[in-house]
């Protein structure tokens, strides 16, 4: 059976302090960015994607935040916030190889998210056993977003004029 079992005191404590700390690192880079923007944005800078971008960091700490009071009933929001955090780990990573952004991102950003998107998937693990199916569909979207964003790019090329 798949779902949730009892989980014991020191999980749920442990789930907190994981939520908590991942809180704090997807509000770090909203303050971070103004100091040193490159590590986090990406040049031309466009302030209404940069906004956008630190909303939905900010919704997502806060989220986590708010799950962390409680987390064995908001275990889900641990695992949609660590994918949300892997699938931008996976658009940071396609924009280095493809599009040649500021390595710095590599030392930055990729770790940040990253790491943050693997905490939360985990504490997930186990606060809830998902299907093993579902774990599959998570790690193959993550894993295959870039080539996704590739030919989202290859058709935008072709259908939008310049």
């Amino acid at each position: 059976m798949h779902g949730a079992d009892h989980v014991g005191s020191g999980t749920i404590r442990g789930a907190r302090i994981v939520g908590v700390v991942c809180a704090i690192l997807f509000f770090a880079p909203i303050p971070l960015s103004l100091a040193f923007p490159a590590a986090f944005l990406y040049r031309p800078y466009h302030v209404t994607y940069e906004r956008m971008f630190g909303a939905t960091l900010f919704a997502l700490g806060l989220g986590l935040l708010l799950a962390a009071r409680e987390p064995v009933r908001n275990a889900g929001v641990y695992a949609v916030t660590g994918l949300v955090a892997g699938c931008l780990t996976a658009a940071i990573v396609y924009a280095l190889v493809v599009e040649g952004a500021d390595p710095l991102h590599w030392f930055v950003q990729v770790p940040l998210l990253g790491l943050t998107a693997v905490s939360l998937v985990m504490t997930y693990t186990r606060l809830r056993r998902p299907h093993p199916v579902v774990v599959r569909i998570v790690v193959a979207a993550v894993v295959l977003l870039p080539a996704g964003l590739y030919l989202y790019d290859a058709v935008y090329k072709a259908v939008v004029p310049r």
